[in-house]
């Protein structure tokens, strides 16, 4: 523990430098934005410690030690230590602690300052999709969030291999900040599929300008021709995969999802007559409870001028299936590896027909619930689905 805290120091020194090499690099009005936006989430934070209650403004919590880095919280600093402030759910699941990937953890200060580094600075973005023909009868093993590193992505990672898949996915999110090395040491155990692997850009991934994203599909993700958004296609299923992350708005950190133009464009050509259609992204359809679609849902119908049948997604940490809505069916998958807990906002939700509660009987996060991935078997006009939990156990069929 002495040795993690001293390394911690180290840590928010050098981020405390260039944080503030990198603020003074913004004209004066990007300062003040920044410096509002930090005010907020240090105040969102302050609140929910004291309430233990989802707060109701949004602001990312990766931004929440940004007022302590700068020297300015004055005399209300953040808890970084678990022994001193003890994890509490939260509403919507999320872990409110300071332990590794908590809410509170101080090492997301890595995102932080790697996203104001970089709020003038992205990679190229790549326009040359694949378009892949796959066979009649596939299977695909669909995981968001998984970007740790560690024994719970490890398990998860486990539970694919077992399945075989001809095409394995990942919706998005490499923590913290998916630099180089985040990139690079977190896909050294990603399962890869008989046929290939693809990899979607999300927020966590543009916080470092997407330069480590797009350099991991040059080294692992070879099919996708340099680019963040492919398709998947036989005579029966067109498969969609979005960079729902590049257009997205900077000074929210890219939470919103977003497509833009080129990715319109694209949709209006692929070859989905007479097809079902699955969508996969990072960001959601739903809001988490699924009373609301999204900006991003009603952009992606207008381009393809239909309704998909399907849509999974990551980007909130919790496995969810959503009650169909015609031929929709909505999916949260982005519970890949980052530990999180019975979010009691879902319960008795008539748009939320399971969402995991079961426990992962972790001793290091005793409040965790179980993580996993979605197992997708296309059968000619047929699918059938499973919910697989890091133990292997089935935890829903459809």
């Amino acid at each position: 523990m002495m040795n993690f805290f001293v390394d911690l120091e180290t840590k928010l020194s050098s981020w405390k430098n260039r944080l503030t090499t990198a603020l003074g690099q913004q004209d004066p009005s990007q300062q003040a934005t920044i410096i509002n936006i930090l005010t907020q989430a240090h105040q969102q934070a302050q609140a929910a410690i004291h309430s233990g209650q989802t707060p109701a403004t949004n602001i990312p919590w990766e931004l929440s030690h940004g007022l302590s880095l700068l020297g300015q919280a004055g005399d209300n600093p953040l808890p970084r230590d678990p022994k001193l402030f003890s994890t509490k759910v939260m509403e919507d699941g999320t872990l409110l602690g300071c332990r590794k990937w908590e809410l509170l953890d101080p090492l997301w200060g890595e995102a932080l300052v790697q996203w104001i580094e970089h709020l003038n600075s992205l990679a190229a973005f790549g326009t040359t999709p694949a378009n892949i023909k796959m066979d009649n009868t596939v299977t695909l093993a669909i995981c968001g969030d998984w970007g740790t590193g560690g024994s719970i992505a490890d398990a998860v990672a486990a539970q694919m291999r077992k399945a075989n898949a001809d095409y394995t996915i990942h919706l998005g999110d490499v923590y913290y900040a998916g630099i180089g090395s985040d990139e690079q040491n977190d896909f050294t155990n990603w399962p890869q599929g008989k046929s290939g692997q693809f990899t979607l850009n999300s927020n966590h991934e543009m916080y470092n300008g997407a330069d480590g994203y797009f350099n991991e599909l040059k080294l692992r993700f070879p099919l996708q021709n340099n680019t963040s958004y492919f398709s998947l296609y036989n005579d029966y299923w067109c498969v969609i995969g979005l960079d729902s992350a590049y257009t997205s708005g900077p000074f929210d950190l890219y939470m919103k999802g977003n497509l833009g133009q080129q990715q319109l464009n694209w949709l209006k050509t692929l070859p989905k007559d007479n097809k079902k259609i699955i969508v996969l992204s990072h960001h959601e359809a739903y809001n988490i409870d699924g009373s609301q679609s999204t900006p991003l849902y009603d952009e992606v119908v207008k381009a393809l001028g239909q309704i998909p049948d399907y849509w999974y997604w990551g980007h909130l940490h919790n496995g969810i299936s959503y009650t169909p809505r015609g031929v929709f069916h909505g999916r949260c998958i982005g519970h890949g590896a980052i530990p999180y807990g019975n979010a009691s906002i879902l319960q008795g939700k008539p748009n939320v027909s399971w969402y995991e509660t079961q426990s992962a009987n972790d001793p290091n996060y005793p409040e965790r619930v179980l993580n996993g991935y979605i197992h997708v078997v296309l059968n000619e006009q047929n699918i059938a689905e499973q919910l697989i939990g890091e133990d292997g156990s089935i935890r829903m069929s459809f």
